[in-house]
């Protein structure tokens, strides 16, 4: 049963009449009576009751017809789906981020992206920042969030925005120190207000900890061991608790709504983190993946 089988009976059953279905299909009458005949012969049963010059449906013919219409049905859906797809009405992109960034970032470009295509939507995937340049290099995600730098051999990449890093204090110690100097985020402090100061650490491999670990040899200072958490939820978490202040970075406020916590800019300024959006350089995105790009680009953060 092919697309124009389905056709020629499906015509000729609407016009009960060969000659009017000729007519309707713009072939000849002798041409579609021939074709009919072929049908059967092929599936071995007639179609159509001829009987007096009327021409009715068989049994067979009913059950080729309701068979038929369900086939020309899903057909038609396929080819509205690969239309849709070919016009990103429908379908998703995978994109790779920190748990962090997953949770502070990917929700306000989720809601952008899907106000420009409304059929479509964003998968997730979380990981730390190998796990993600190893998923990127195996394909595994279209985009990715991740700190420079990067391997510019295997990716293409553009830049987000900057991280400060800042301190996270429970509001609850006593009061800091602090200037306020234009172009930081918060009230400033001198890196040595951490001398001797109970700090929720990271574990040592991850790229925050090792920040302040060059901060403990560079301004030769000691702070304590509050706590040692995995994550920066944790350890915002912690902070918000009263365990101990933390190095963070700054945007993680937005978890901090109000709660009892403060933030802190430093002096001197620390290098700040570039957040980017990655991708494959031998792979061309796609149509879809470039505006996805924009939309992250265009919010402000």
């Amino acid at each position: 049963m092919n697309t124009k089988q389905l056709y020629y009976v499906l015509t000729l059953a609407e016009e009960g009449s060969f000659s009017r279905a000729a007519e309707a299909l713009n072939i000849t009458q002798p041409s579609l009576s021939q074709y009919i005949k072929k049908i059967e012969k092929q599936i071995g049963l007639e179609l159509f009751d001829r009987t007096n010059g009327d021409v009715r449906l068989t049994d067979a013919g009913c059950v080729y017809i309701e068979a038929g219409r369900k086939i020309l049905d899903i057909e038609h859906q396929m080819e509205n789906s690969f239309t849709d797809l070919s016009t990103y009405k429908t379908g998703s992109l995978i994109i790779g981020a920190a748990p962090y960034r997953a949770a502070s970032m990917l929700p306000a470009i989720a809601n952008a992206f899907k106000t420009l295509h409304p059929g479509m939507y964003l998968i997730v995937r979380e990981g730390t920042t190998s796990e993600l340049v190893e998923g990127m290099e195996h394909g595994e995600y279209d985009l990715a969030l991740t700190l420079l730098p990067i391997d510019e051999r295997l990716f293409t990449w553009k830049k987000v925005m900057e991280e400060e890093l800042v301190l996270a204090v429970p509001r609850s110690y006593s009061s800091i120190s602090a200037a306020v100097i234009p172009e930081r985020k918060f009230p400033a402090i001198k890196v040595e207000e951490l001398n001797r100061k109970p700090l929720v650490m990271l574990t040592e491999t991850q790229y925050m900890q090792k920040q302040l670990n060059n901060l403990v040899i560079d301004y030769k200072i000691k702070p304590t061991t509050a706590a040692v958490v995995k994550s920066l939820e944790a350890q915002i978490e912690f902070v918000k608790a009263g365990v101990g202040m933390a190095l963070v970075p700054s945007g993680i406020e937005r978890f901090c709504i109000e709660s009892s916590v403060d933030f802190y800019s430093f002096i001197p300024s620390l290098p700040k983190r570039e957040v980017v959006v990655m991708w494959r350089k031998d792979r061309k995105l796609s149509k879809v993946a470039e505006e996805l790009v924009s939309v992250i680009h265009s919010i402000e953060w």
